[in-house]
């Protein structure tokens, strides 16, 4: 944790007023990924999550943000919690509007994310099948909700996934930049329920209790559920290339089909197929690829997500088999 970090948050915990005069806070930094400073706090009073947001992500290519979606993250936490139950996201306590910071409820010791697990090679039974139930749930019960209203604007949905991800590889592919553009253009124009927009296995804490926290939703946004399933289902099918496993495969598969099976609007799978093979190449070439693959890996991914966009692949489980080869 650097001394900028803990400048950084320094005027939100002030204004919290989080330890007693002349009392000095312990900290411990939890990441935050690119996009975030993320830091746990401890003092006699109590023990707290405050995460800021960025405006400059930490990535090698430039990627700016408006640091004010913070406040949509506070609004997405709270939504979770009415839609789905208080179990399944952290309390909010407080939000600094001025300094894009929020102070949440922190997950007990003994929590980790299901990212974390999965890269173990730790495939827990259940664990899927719940994530899965919980994300067409949120969706369905989103679905043209009096929440739209609140959730229109798609900035941050912009600036955070469709340029520096799907813009991005159109710019670096121009041999399939109309299909790429296809996919954008789906995921722009459609509104029907509430959209995480990282929905991925490092913002899915499985708590010792067997509870499952949803976090970091700065992107939600309403719009096009495809982007969630395709988005966490791409990071199994990422996992099980890097580890060469044909178990976190069937977790994918079975992720997909779990989903699919609760969701209403099926007439949209082969439509959500198109957006995982984008995303598919966007974490290899895009601007947040993911840190755990060698070259071959990228290279592999590369080719398969590449013919798959060309082709305009609307089977699942064609994308799969392709896959399987490298296994």
């Amino acid at each position: 944790m650097s001394q900028q970090d803990l400048s950084r948050i320094g005027p939100s915990l002030q204004k919290w007023g989080l330890a007693p005069l002349g009392e000095e806070p312990t900290f411990a930094f939890l990441g935050g990924g690119v996009s975030n400073v993320v830091i746990k706090v401890k003092t006699s009073k109590g023990v707290w999550v405050v995460k800021q947001a960025l405006p400059q992500l930490r990535v090698s290519d430039e990627w700016m943000a408006d640091p004010s979606r913070i406040e949509r993250e506070a609004e997405c936490l709270d939504v979770i919690r009415k839609y789905l139950g208080s179990e399944f996201a952290p309390r909010l306590f407080d939000l600094d509007r001025e300094n894009f910071a929020c102070l949440i409820e922190c997950a007990p010791e003994g929590t980790n994310t299901w990212k974390e697990e999965l890269l173990r090679g730790k495939i827990r039974e259940g664990i899927t099948e719940k994530v899965a139930t919980i994300m067409y749930q949120f969706h369905e019960r989103t679905r043209g909700s009096e929440i739209q209203s609140e959730f229109e604007d798609i900035s941050n949905f912009i600036q955070l996934r469709i340029d520096p991800y799907l813009n991005a590889i159109a710019s670096r592919h121009p041999e399939i930049k109309v299909e790429i553009n296809e996919v954008i253009r789906s995921l722009v124009s459609v509104r029907e329920c509430l959209v995480h927009g990282d929905y991925s296995p490092k913002n899915i804490l499985l708590l010792p209790d067997g509870r499952v926290w949803l976090i970091d939703c700065e992107v939600a946004h309403f719009g096009n559920p495809n982007f969630d399933i395709a988005f966490c289902t791409n990071h199994l099918l990422l996992k099980a290339t890097h580890l060469k496993s044909k178990a976190h495969l069937v977790e994918a598969q079975k992720l997909w089909s779990v989903y699919w099976r609760g969701i209403k609007s099926t007439t949209r799978e082969p439509e959500a197929v198109r957006v995982l093979s984008a995303l598919m190449l966007a974490r290899v070439d895009g601007k947040s690829p993911v840190e755990y693959f060698d070259p071959n890996d990228k290279k592999f991914v590369r080719e398969i997500a590449s013919n798959q966009i060309a082709k305009r692949t609307t089977d699942f489980q064609e994308i799969c088999d392709a896959l399987m080869e490298n296994m």
